[in-house]
C-alpha cells in the first residue's frame, strides 16, 4: 500500500473545478472532488462520503489577500473512508513462511480531512487539495496479497505445526552443522598430527644424516691420521658395523691411506666378500706374440673358495678356457701387505695395489708370453 509520504500533501486540478467553483457550497462539483479525494486515497480504502464547505481563503504569505473574492476561494473537505480488505503485519519470517498478525478488519472507518484552495488565472480556475490528517491512513498494515512469502496467521494450528517443523529442521541443521564441524576438526587434527609426524620424521632423518656425516668425517680423519693403531681401530670398527656405505667408505679410505697394514686389511676383506674376481688382461709391447695369446685366451677369472683373515692365504681356482695350458685349475695364493700372488697349474698371477685402487701386475703361463693383468677394486 502506498504510504501518505509518497503521495505528497497536495494535488492541482487544472481547469477541472473551474469555472464551476461558485460562491455557494451547494453549487460545488462534489463528484469531481470525490474523484480527486479517491485518487489521493490508497486503493485499499473506499471513499464512502464526501462533504465540502466554503471557508475564507487564506492570505498569501501571511499578507492580506491581494485578489478579489471572485478570484480565490477555499473549501473544507471531509471524506468518510472504509477499509475494503482486512490488513495484517509481519510478525516474523522463516524461509518462505511469513507469520502474520491481523491489524484491522474490513469495514474499518476513518475520517479524512483536506482543504481545497481554488484560484482563477488566465487559463481558468485551478484548485490545490491538501490533506490535513494523512496519518489516519498509517499503521493499518497490508492486505494479504501484498505480504511476502507464504503468509500464515500466528496462533493458528498451521502456524503451530509450521513452527514445530521449523524448530525440528533448525535442530536437525544444528546437529548436522555440529557433525560437520566435528568432522572438520577431526580432519584438521589428523592433518596436524600427520604434519607433526612428518616434521618429526624429517627432523629425525636430518639428525641421522648429521650424525652419519659426523661419523664419516670422524672415520676419514682417524683412518687418514698419523696414529696407526687409531687408524686400524677405526677401520675395524667400521668393518664390523652394519652400515654397508660406512664400510665402503672405510675400505676406500684404507686403500687410499698408503698404509700397507690398512691396505692389507681392506684387501683381505674385499677378497673375502667375493666368489669370483674378474682379471683384465692386456698385451705387452715388449713381446709381439702377446697380442696373439691375448686374442686366443678367454676371460681370466680368479674364483675364491676361502681366505684366511690372519695370514691372507687363499684357495680357489684360476684360469682361462682358451688355452689348455691356462685352463681353470686349483690355485693357492697369499696376500702379503698389498701384494697378491696366486699360483695355479703352470700359471701365476702377481698383482700390487696402486694409487688408483686397482691391483696391477703380470699373468704368466709357462712358455706363453707374459700379459699385463689388472683387477679393479670396487
Amino acid at each position: 500500500m502506498v504510504r501518505p509520504a509518497a503521495w505528497g500533501i497536495a494535488v492541482t486540478l487544472m481547469a477541472g473545478l473551474a469555472p464551476v467553483l461558485p460562491a455557494r457550497a451547494s453549487d460545488l462539483p462534489i463528484d469531481r472532488i470525490r474523484a480527486e479525494v479517491s485518487r489521493l486515497v490508497p486503493p485499499l480504502w473506499t471513499v464512502e462520503e464526501v462533504t465540502a464547505d466554503l471557508i475564507p481563503a487564506p492570505a498569501s504569505d501571511g499578507k492580506a489577500a491581494a485578489k478579489s473574492a471572485d478570484s480565490r476561494t477555499a473549501v473544507r473537505i471531509g471524506a468518510k473512508l472504509r477499509l475494503a480488505k482486512p490488513t495484517y503485519v509481519v510478525e516474523s519470517r522463516d524461509g518462505a513462511v511469513t507469520f502474520i498478525r491481523p491489524v484491522a478488519e474490513a469495514g474499518l472507518e476513518k475520517a479524512l480531512t483536506a482543504t481545497a484552495l481554488a484560484t482563477r488565472g488566465p487559463n481558468g480556475w485551478s484548485a490545490r487539495i491538501e490533506l490535513r490528517n494523512p496519518e489516519v491512513l498509517e499503521g493499518i498494515g497490508q492486505p494479504l496479497e501484498e505480504l511476502p512469502g507464504r503468509p500464515v496467521l500466528s496462533g493458528s494450528a498451521e502456524a503451530n505445526r509450521l513452527r514445530e517443523q521449523i524448530a525440528r529442521d533448525a535442530e536437525a541443521r544444528g546437529a548436522e552443522e555440529d557433525a560437520r564441524r566435528r568432522r572438520e576438526e577431526d580432519l584438521l587434527a589428523r592433518q596436524a598430527a600427520a604434519t607433526k609426524a612428518e616434521e618429526e620424521r624429517a627432523a629425525a632423518e636430518r639428525r641421522q644424516e648429521e650424525a652419519r656425516a659426523a661419523r664419516i668425517a670422524d672415520l676419514r680423519a682417524r683412518i687418514l691420521g698419523a696414529d696407526r693403531p687409531a687408524r686400524i681401530a677405526a677401520y675395524e670398527a667400521a668393518l664390523g658395523g652394519n652400515d654397508p656405505s660406512l664400510r665402503q667408505i672405510a675400505m676406500e679410505a684404507a686403500l687410499q691411506s698408503r698404509d700397507p697394514v690398512l691396505g692389507n686389511l681392506a684387501l683381505k676383506d674385499w677378497i673375502a666378500r667375493r666368489k669370483a674376481v674378474p682379471v683384465q688382461l692386456y698385451a705387452t709391447k715388449e713381446d709381439p706374440h702377446s697380442e696373439t695369446v691375448l686374442n686366443n685366451l678367454g676371460p681370466l677369472t680368479l674364483e675364491i673358495d676361502s681366505v684366511n683373515p690372519v695370514n691372507g692365504a687363499l684357495a680357489g681356482r684360476l684360469g682361462a678356457p682358451g688355452y689348455s695350458i691356462a685352463k681353470p685349475s686349483a690355485a693357492i695364493g697369499t696376500l702379503a701387505q698389498t701384494t697378491l700372488t696366486v699360483n695355479a697349474y703352470g700359471c701365476a698371477l702377481s698383482l700390487r695395489l696402486t694409487e688408483q685402487q686397482t691391483l696391477d701386475g703380470l699373468f704368466r703361463c709357462q712358455t706363453l708370453p707374459a700379459l699385463v693383468a689388472r683387477v679393479v677394486v670396487d
